[in-house]
């Protein structure tokens, strides 16, 4: 009996290193298996192992449709398998996954956002008719959340609590000054303290905050008296709102982390792009500058995420070199270390919005209950 045991052990330290996909499949083998390969310490194993993993870029396109709709598609890519024109490199068509919207929300542009990721996690969210998803990609599973009907949300964000080993959903209404966090292991809404300082008339520079360290960061611009941008923190585990000051009033265009680092895009001259990163998080003195794009090198609306007209940066963290890819009038990849720059492939003429972000997979809802298929693959 301990030699089975033993053998048991072992197949599931083979299992915790393969990819989702893979572990899906396994599943099938036998009710124990399906069991087994579906508990919180397996999913939890797994996930650590899967977060050393080197991050996939993930491309999120919305495309017109011949009746005159949109389709939401996303797509993964590998390190080594990046959209890119270099000569004599092969790209490999990767293939991609539609999520299923509602007709009216595909009618009308920008009524589906993605609130946040966070360990193959996605939280979506459709503006139509005010439906929350949780949505893991790689494994094409989702939970429907319930709409927090007592507020009107203004500001959403999505993270991971790694005390209670929980994800949760904050939804913020800054006019009636109310907060409200949705536990998915509760799979309930619960009030919270609001910030301590009503933001009233207050513009999020980002809808979409940036989770780092436990913690959720909007940029926000005051419409009052104080015109000085800050950043916006809450605590996914204590539930605490907090500020991150500015040492000089900076335009921030982005938050993202570089080697470890809370960083920021800025453009407070109008002369470049400045990318600086907070030495020491939490403290306003630590912000130091980290190189500097020049404005003559690239279209200004291309070196910022979430513009008017979908434009963006996103910070790739390579296996051997990190990547700063841009997307808008010049299409293309910079490299911070050789400075130098790679054009990509150019996306269908029906492409009406791209964003790009890093995703790692997991095994995140697969024990979930609720949880359904979703997810269709698209060859093209």
């Amino acid at each position: 009996m301990s030699g089975i045991n033993v053998c048991s052990d072992l197949m599931v330290e083979i299992f915790e290193r393969l990819p989702p996909k893979s572990i899906i499949r396994f599943r099938s083998l036998s009710k124990y298996w399906h069991s087994r390969l579906a508990t919180p310490e397996f999913i939890r194993n797994h996930r650590l192992r899967c977060s050393k993993n080197p991050p996939k870029l993930l491309i999120r396109y919305v495309g017109f449709c011949g009746d005159g709709g949109f389709k939401d598609i996303y797509a993964l890519h590998p390190g080594d398998q990046l959209p890119l024109h270099i000569p004599g490199y092969r790209y490999l068509s990767i293939p991609k996954v539609e999520f299923p919207c509602s007709l009216m929300t595909m009618m009308v542009r920008d009524q589906f956002s993605v609130v946040g990721s966070c360990n193959g996690i996605m939280c979506l969210r459709d503006h139509d008719n005010h439906n929350i998803s949780l949505w893991n990609l790689s494994i094409r599973r989702r939970v429907k959340v319930p709409s927090p009907r007592f507020i009107s949300i203004v500001a959403a964000g999505f993270g991971f609590d790694p005390i209670t080993d929980d994800y949760k959903i904050v939804a913020i209404d800054f006019d009636e000054h109310k907060t409200f966090v949705y536990s998915l292991k509760r799979e309930s809404w619960r009030e919270v303290p609001s910030p301590s300082s009503r933001l009233y008339g207050s513009l999020l520079s980002e809808k979409k905050p940036y989770f780092f360290n436990g913690i959720l960061h909007w940029v926000v611009v005051p419409e009052d008296h104080h015109p000085s941008r800050f950043i916006l923190t809450f605590n996914v585990s204590s539930h605490v709102f907090g500020r991150i000051l500015f040492p000089e009033h900076w335009i921030v265009r982005q938050l993202t982390t570089i080697n470890g680092c809370l960083a920021l895009v800025s453009s407070e001259d109008g002369d470049s792009w400045k990318i600086r990163v907070m030495g020491e998080y939490g403290k306003t003195e630590s912000w130091s500058l980290l190189f500097e794009l020049k404005r003559d090198a690239f279209h200004w609306s291309a070196a910022v995420q979430r513009i008017a007209n979908g434009d963006l940066l996103a910070y790739y963290k390579g296996t051997n070199s990190d990547l700063l890819v841009l997307y808008g009038g010049s299409k293309e990849v910079h490299n911070p270390q050789t400075r130098l720059l790679t054009k990509l492939f150019e996306y269908k003429p029906n492409c009406y919005k791209l964003e790009m972000d890093t995703y790692v997979e997991s095994l995140e809802l697969v024990d979930k209950e609720s949880a359904t298929a979703c997810g269709k693959t698209v060859y093209s």
